[in-house]
């Protein structure tokens, strides 16, 4: 279920993020149409829809229409999949027969559109860009731990040493 009171800015969203400021801006105008709110439920909409659509317009949305169209497409796919599993369930096989032809339709334009490149490369970025602060801080602790690893060592190896010539000079002494 679409949420109607936030704009999530992700290239995932975008859809009904666009579709969900629609709905606030068609709000906002009915109620100044109508004249029939407060000036402080009115400011409130207006804050509401101008928040909303900086958000957006900071999004990735839009930015590139090719790849959300492609992702808005897999999602429909993916949803009418789950539809015409519902329908088999409840054994109501003329709508999934029916739903069926739809969504082979939208796998066909899907591979037409060569969205499945444009939806991978796109996944990819968003997998790099959190995977990227990450490798960063994993750097720095493997190094932290071998340098850690490297100072118990020459420890260990001067304790070994120390012994060594505390021994040689014992046994030297007695002859």
């Amino acid at each position: 279920m679409v949420s109607t009171n936030q704009i999530e800015g992700t290239a995932y969203s975008c859809q009904s993020d666009a579709t969900i400021l629609s709905l606030k801006k068609l709000d906002l105008d009915l109620a100044k149409k109508n004249g029939n709110v407060t000036d402080f439920k009115l400011q409130k909409l207006q804050e509401d829809y101008d928040a909303s659509k900086k958000k957006y317009d900071e999004s990735p949305c839009n930015k590139d229409p090719e790849t959300d169209a492609c992702i808005a497409l897999q999602a429909q796919i993916t949803s009418m999949q789950s539809t015409i599993a519902y329908f088999r369930s409840v054994r109501d096989d003329e709508g999934a027969n029916l739903r069926t032809t739809q969504l082979e339709g939208m796998i066909k334009k899907f591979s037409d559109s060569k969205c499945a490149e444009k939806v991978g490369s796109y996944r990819a970025g968003v997998v790099r860009s959190i995977a990227e602060p990450f490798q960063a801080l994993d750097k720095a602790r493997i190094e932290e731990e071998s340098k850690y690893k490297a100072k118990q060592k020459i420890f260990f190896g001067a304790i070994v040493f120390l012994g060594a010539v505390l021994m040689i000079t014992m046994f030297g002494k007695r002859e």
